[in-house]
Order: structure tokens, then sequence, then C-alpha cells
């Protein structure tokens, strides 16, 4: 039977070659067992005394892009040549193998920390304990946001105080011209240095607090509608806003914050998690034996030391 078996190598050894694949492949797979209820335990081959399960051949194909996962008869073809390696494997003894432990008890490590990971933080990311989340830090979400336009004149690097004496003297014309009743859009469009909003006459829409430069924001949010601010000084330049509506305070819906209260929720949780972990077992770390000695620099000591 003709199968997939090179193709199904080389991505075998594109997975060995970088661990950061093994543990997205398991985050694939736990959310596919977790889907399917992990009861499909009808066997679809015996390899010697060995038998392999539909959910086996589930498993490995989650292992897969979307783009590249085989077929299920291709998977299982791919399965049933790696159980025959493995079990001839076993019978020369591989498993004993130094090497070959080591990387066995890598993944048997990855699988039960995801394992464990998975149960524990899975109760923090229910829709009920989010919502709940959300309920209780409802009021800390909120944002302020007020619609302005703005000028800018760039201070000039490496100019010192002469540069900084021209700028400011360019922002004072230009904020003699609005005091004087020119509109803000023709002023902005002929003097701001901040070309992109200068094209739309400096307006800048909503803007929002946490999104913009906090000096610049708290001018703004000083503003009441038709106000127009004096120069101001931020890392950008100087400034010159006009308030076009009144601050307003904005609230977002559960949805829209759903993913970062999920985010918030696990490392929390892991957090959490992982403290309880290190109070209940002792952990004692060497960080000084992982130099490795330099060739001929091992003494009799070194190569008795016991871990």
């Amino acid at each position: 039977m003709s199968r997939c078996w090179g193709a199904l190598s080389l991505k075998k050894q594109s997975l060995e070659s970088r661990p950061g694949c093994v543990l997205s492949a398991l985050g694939m797979v736990f959310t596919w067992l977790a889907l399917s209820g992990c009861g499909d335990t009808k066997v679809v081959a015996e390899v010697g005394r060995s038998k392999l399960r539909r959910a086996d051949v589930e498993f490995f194909r989650q292992t897969w892009s979307p783009g590249a996962r085989p077929s299920a008869s291709e998977a299982l073809g791919a399965l049933v040549d790696q159980q025959l390696l493995a079990e001839e494997a076993r019978r020369e003894g591989l498993e004993k193998d130094e090497v070959v432990r080591a990387r066995l008890a890598a993944v048997e490590r990855e699988v039960l920390a995801h394992a464990l990971r998975e149960k524990r933080l899975a109760e923090a990311e229910s829709e009920v304990a989010l919502r709940e989340r959300y309920a209780r830090g409802r009021e800390g979400l909120s944002r302020r946001q007020v619609h302005v336009r703005h000028l800018m004149v760039r201070l000039p690097p490496r100019e010192g105080a002469q540069g900084l004496a021209r700028a400011r003297s360019r922002i004072n014309g230009l904020y003699a011209r609005l005091l004087g009743g020119e509109s803000f859009e023709v002023v902005a469009r002929e003097g701001s240095e901040d070309r992109v909003s200068a094209e739309k006459g400096g307006d800048l829409g909503l803007v929002e607090e946490g999104q913009v430069d906090a000096s610049f924001f708290a001018e703004a949010v000083a503003l009441k509608k038709g106000q127009l601010s004096k120069p101001f000084a931020t890392s950008y330049g100087l400034h010159l806003v006009e308030a076009v509506e009144d601050v307003r305070v904005v609230t977002p819906g559960f949805d829209e914050v759903r993913g970062r209260l999920a985010a918030e929720a696990r490392r929390e949780a892991e957090t959490r998690l992982l403290t309880e972990l290190r109070e209940n077992i002792a952990v004692q770390t060497y960080p000084e034996r992982l130099e490795v000695p330099a060739v001929g620099s091992g003494s009799a000591t070194d190569a008795g030391e016991t871990p």
C-alpha cells in the first residue's frame, strides 16, 4: 500500500528539530481531545500486540497545520510505520539507551505539565468566571475619550537652545493666528508638521486614555468643546489642541475585552498554581553545574560529584 511516509518523515524531523512545535502541537491535540470527548476507542489497526485506535490517528493528524494535514488513511499508514519502528526499538532494547530515555522523559514532562495547566486553568477561563471578572472590574475598564484636532511643530534634534527657540517662535505664531480667528483646519493644513493629520485639518478623531502620550491626553481632556489649548510640549514636539467635542467616558462591552480578561485570568491562575506547587514541593537548583568545564580541566572530585 502506498503511504506518505517520506513526507510524514520530514514532518517528524521538523517537529523534533523545533521543540516549540511540540507544545504548539500539544495545545491543538488537547483542544481536539476536549471537543471529541476522548471517547473514540475504535481499533483501526493492530501492530504485533499493540492496537491503534481512531483517536490515535486523529491525535497524530492534529499535530499538523491545517493546510498540510494528511488524510485519515495517510495518517494511519504513517502511524503503523511508526509503531513498527517503535516495536523493533523496544525489541532491541533502545528504550534503555540514556539519550532515548532522556528524550522520552522530556516528552512525558511536557505532556504532563500541559495537561495539568489545562486542567487547573480551565475553571479560571470559564464563561462564568470571565463574566464575574468583568463585572468586578467593569469600572476600571472605563476609559475617557475626546475628539480633538491638533497641530505640531517638531523639536529639531541636535540643534540645542537655538532650535528650541525657533520651534517655540513657530508654534507661538500659529497660536496667534488661531487667537486671531483663523480656523484650526486652515492653520493646521498650512503649518502643522504632522503631515498625516494636517491633510485632515489636524483632525485626530477620538483619542483614548492609555492609547496616546499621557501628557498630550492630559492637555486634551482639560478642554471643553470648542476650547483651544495653549502651546505645550511632549516628547514628540510642541502642540496646539482644539476640542471638537466634550470628554466622554466609555466602558467596553464584555465581548470586546473577553480575550484580554481570559489572558489575565490565565496568567493569574498559572502564577497561583506555580506558587502553590513551590510551597508544597521542595526545589533545589544548582546553576553552577550548568557550566561545561574546559577540556582537560576536570578533576577527580568533579567527575565523582553526585547530583
